[in-house]
């Protein structure tokens, strides 16, 4: 195995890093300089990764993606069968298959993917880090009433989950059960689908909760925002923060 690593293991990976979506990223964090001196040249860009909050954030988000891995080995399943459930009391996303349910990572953690470190709601700066006095909450999109309306659409679903500022779930001027905006609907859609297309491995459980293709899981979280909306009496005016920071997402 660590023959195969050290034959196999960077062959692609250096070339492909700075590529995202099919796109070359204009922040260079290394200079390849295998050809010339069989070795690559960290940026100042690379060392400005350590300084940020998200650096810590980052090794806590990696090693949950990997325990997602982990757990469907585990229970002897391929990786894309394992489905992955939120139980809100110890804030745990649990690995459910037909014979048990076995908690698997943190949900801050896995969730942190997409929103690089920020609220999803104000972009203000949030942490993944037990402690830290700017704590990422989970939040549900769609509050606990829609289930008055439509029992089906799962409200502790992978895709109806975000990580939210104090302010924003919780605050003065909080969103708590009232419906957020259509701006916002969409930032969640866009969410979802970074994180099917991105082969996250949340991916499998996302497509089973939401529909098996781009118009279906549009479709679902309409369906649930006029029901919501409809049903719910949250039909006045929608919920919408103030940015509290660049819209880097």
């Amino acid at each position: 195995m660590l023959s195969h690593t050290l034959r196999y293991g960077f062959v692609n990976v250096l070339d492909a890093f700075h590529n995202v979506h099919g796109k070359e990223l204009e922040t260079r964090f290394f200079i390849d300089e295998r050809k010339r001196k069989n070795a690559v040249q960290l940026t100042d860009d690379f060392m400005l990764l350590g300084e940020t909050q998200q650096f810590s954030n980052l090794i806590q988000e990696t090693e949950s993606r990997w325990r997602l891995v982990e757990a469907a080995w585990e229970n002897n399943l391929p990786r894309n069968l394992m489905l992955v459930e939120y139980e809100e009391k110890n804030s745990l996303l649990i690995g459910a298959n037909a014979i048990r349910r076995t908690a698997v990572t943190a949900a801050r953690p896995a969730l942190n993917g997409y929103q690089k470190g920020r609220c999803f709601y104000c972009y203000r700066e949030i942490s993944i880090v037990s402690g830290n006095n700017d704590i990422a909450e989970v939040d549900h999109f769609f509050p606990h009433m829609l289930k008055q309306c439509d029992s089906q659409k799962p409200i502790d679903g992978i895709a109806n989950l975000v990580l939210a500022c104090q302010e924003c779930n919780r605050g003065q001027q909080g969103k708590f059960n009232r419906l957020p905006s259509v701006e916002l609907l969409e930032r969640l859609f866009n969410r979802n689908e970074y994180l099917i297309t991105s082969h996250h491995p949340l991916r499998e459980t996302l497509i089973s909760q939401t529909g098996n293709s781009t118009e279906k899981r549009q479709a679902f979280l309409q369906d649930a925002y006029t029901c919501s909306s409809l049903h719910v009496g949250a039909s006045g005016r929608k919920w919408q923060p103030k940015p509290q920071g660049p819209a880097i997402f």
